[in-house]
């Protein structure tokens, strides 16, 4: 039987060995020095000569095994050695709640892993909402909606043990976000009504804006949009219906949302 030299915590990899004696057996990864009999995650060897296995959640030394099913006993073995994962995952600090949340994190260990929105300090294995990892480095959850502390955690299927996390502050669906901006807009406003924004910051930046968009349009979408100048006030007619509509500081020319603040046209 033989295998890598090592391989990664959760991760599926290739076994061989060279025949099968019976279908009934099968190939096992247990502890280095573990008693006969005993078995990890394993399959059976069926008419085959080749598999895939999933390491433990746990580094350390381990066997491959080719254990015959009659008897449970072991007709050849191979040192493994599992190594821990390295993986990090990053989102937004902050977000109102019930929107969507985009993560990425640094690579994918197996494609059954899966990246989960919890309480922060909640109990290992604990998840919410979740997405599998797949092939991809980044995906969208949506975030809670109750407002509080959370972490974002990229959860290993083996084991459900986490290998990363990143912290994220949920606020009301309502609450104005700020980076620098000091964006400040009426909390409510009739409809056509015009409105006079105020900003205390500015960044370096070619091209600034004001932009008018509904809640939930995408952050580089707007109804309409003005440039900043040099002064730091604005009017801006509200739309005509009746509705939630978000007023955002965008640094265009860096592709950063600076401040938004919502409004109720009612």
């Amino acid at each position: 039987i033989s295998g890598p030299e090592t391989v990664t915590t959760g991760a599926a990899f290739d076994v061989s060995w060279s025949s099968s004696i019976h279908g009934r057996d099968f190939i096992t990864i247990v502890p280095a020095g573990a008693k006969e009999g005993d078995y990890g995650a394993y399959i059976r060897v069926g008419d085959k000569a080749e598999g895939r296995l999933t390491a433990p959640a746990e580094a350390g030394l381990y066997e491959l095994r080719y254990v015959l099913s009659e008897g449970n006993r072991t007709q050849a073995s191979a040192p493994i050695e599992v190594v821990g994962a390295e993986v990090t995952i990053t989102g937004p600090e902050i977000v109102r709640a019930e929107t969507p949340v985009e993560i990425t994190w640094s690579q994918t260990i197996n494609p059954n892993d899966f990246v989960t929105i919890v309480p922060t300090g909640a109990a290992e294995g604990s998840y919410a909402n979740y997405i599998r990892t797949r092939s991809a480095t980044s995906g969208e959850l949506k975030a809670p909606s109750d407002s509080g502390l959370y972490e974002i955690r990229y959860i290993l299927a083996t084991g459900n043990k986490t290998l990363a996390s990143a912290p994220l502050e949920v606020v009301d669906a309502d609450a104005p976000l700020d980076d620098g901006a000091g964006l400040s807009v009426p909390a409510t406003a009739a409809p056509g009504e015009v409105i006079t924004v105020t900003w205390s910051g500015m960044v370096d930046s070619a091209d600034q804006r004001i932009a008018l968009a509904r809640s939930n349009q995408p952050d580089f979408s707007w109804i309409s949009a003005q440039a900043v100048g040099d002064a730091k006030t604005m009017d801006l007619k509200m739309p005509d219906e009746a509705g939630y509509f978000e007023v955002r500081y965008l640094d265009v020319s860096g592709r950063q949302v600076l401040g938004r603040s919502i409004v109720e046209v009612k």
